[in-house]
């Protein structure tokens, strides 16, 4: 059997997402049985208007069996809920009980058969199979509703008809929408609880193993290695604890570049002075991710001033754009007392062309480098 959560893992979704795909479903169950309950009390109070009581039971007793089974898969194996046969078999089932509509009651009654039950089909496709999925969904039962009022009713006024059309379309849009967004979150919590998981491991051991050579070793080169390697996993690490912090509460745009600075202080025994203006664009017009992209390409400028540019003081400025064309209208500058380097000679290494500009042309923005020899280096970040 094909499920949703199979075909997720199949794309590398994680386990996460697929707890709160079941989550939601079982909450789908619930409302499945309050409106199937409804549609019941409706056609019991409508009995006089019936024509067919015999099929309005049929129909009602198949969806109540239905019903129970999807309630029974809930609390079981609600995976199986998300297949892609039982999200076909709810709509059809939905279907049958609007074409129902128009052969169990009169043309003019109080309450219609399946009232709001099929919305939970709507409601199901969109949480299994996205909001484009939920919208068309919702146009096959909302067209079905629409025929019987105008076709086989013979209804004038399709009020009813249209009010339920909305109806579906809205839940079928909202249930795809969230689900998207709740899915998004899950991804940005997984990642910055494995990243935290890393970060413990690696204090824990690697940090300590690299001390221990730097203290043991009897070569020089090799603890000026050990000594560098230390040194890029702490920044990590002080990376990971921004990224967690960042998922549950967003810092502002100055204090996590100030973070970033007395990180790289610490670590490299420099002075780090952090200058932001005070119409200087911040939260919420700035996303947090666009926030910790910047925190890390100025962490990185700032290794690279250390460690190839012998600097001892370097200066994070950051002030709106004069130009037009930048999304956030942001300017960033990463400038040093270096020894500086000429430019042309010189290939851009990972720190410059992953950590730098790759952080920064993901968020949409362009990245400029300045230097001469003997003058320092500016990198300058533009969002």
């Amino acid at each position: 059997m094909t499920t949703l959560t199979a075909r997720q893992n199949r794309h590398g979704v994680g386990a996460g997402e697929d707890v709160l795909t079941e989550q939601l479903l079982r909450s789908v169950s619930i409302f499945r049985w309050a409106t199937l309950i409804w549609a019941i009390i409706g056609v019991v109070l409508s009995r006089d208007e019936l024509t067919r009581p015999w099929l309005a039971i049929a129909l009602l007793a198949i969806a109540t069996i239905f019903t129970a089974i999807t309630g029974l898969l809930a609390t079981t194996n609600a995976s199986l809920l998300s297949s892609y046969w039982f999200l076909f078999l709810e709509l059809g089932i939905g279907v049958t009980l609007l074409l129902g509509d128009g052969l169990v009651y009169q043309q003019t009654r109080a309450q219609s058969l399946p009232w709001a039950w099929p919305a939970a089909g709507v409601i199901a496709v969109g949480i299994c199979l996205g909001q484009r999925a939920g919208i068309l969904s919702a146009l096959l039962v909302g067209g079905t509703s629409l025929f019987v009022e105008s076709t086989v009713l013979d209804r004038s006024v399709l009020v009813s008809a249209f009010s339920k059309i909305g109806l579906w379309l809205l839940v079928g849009s909202i249930a795809g929408a969230l689900t998207q967004r709740l899915r998004l979150a899950e991804r940005e919590i997984s990642l910055a609880r494995t990243r935290e998981e890393v970060a413990r491991e690696l204090h824990d051991g690697v940090l300590q193993t690299l001390a221990v050579i730097q203290r043991r070793s009897d070569d020089p080169a090799l603890s000026d290695m050990a000594k560098d390697q230390e040194n890029s996993l702490r920044l990590y690490l002080a990376d990971s604890r921004a990224v967690a912090m960042t998922a549950s509460e967003p810092a502002s745009l100055e204090t996590t570049l100030r973070e970033a600075a007395a990180a790289s202080e610490r670590l490299y025994d420099l002075t780090v002075q952090v200058i932001v203006t005070p119409d200087c664009p911040d939260r919420p017009d700035l996303p947090a991710p666009l926030i910790q992209a910047l925190a890390g390409a100025v962490k990185e400028s700032i290794t690279n001033s250390a460690k190839h540019g012998d600097a001892n003081k370097v200066t994070v400025f950051a002030e709106p754009s004069e130009r037009k064309h930048d999304r956030y209208g942001l300017f960033v500058s990463i400038k040093d007392d270096g020894s500086g380097f000429n430019i042309d000679e010189v290939v851009e290494g990972i720190g410059l062309g992953r950590s730098i500009r790759g952080r920064i042309t993901e968020q949409g923005g362009t990245v400029e480098l300045k230097s001469r020899p003997g003058r320092g280096t500016e990198v300058q970040l533009w969002v």
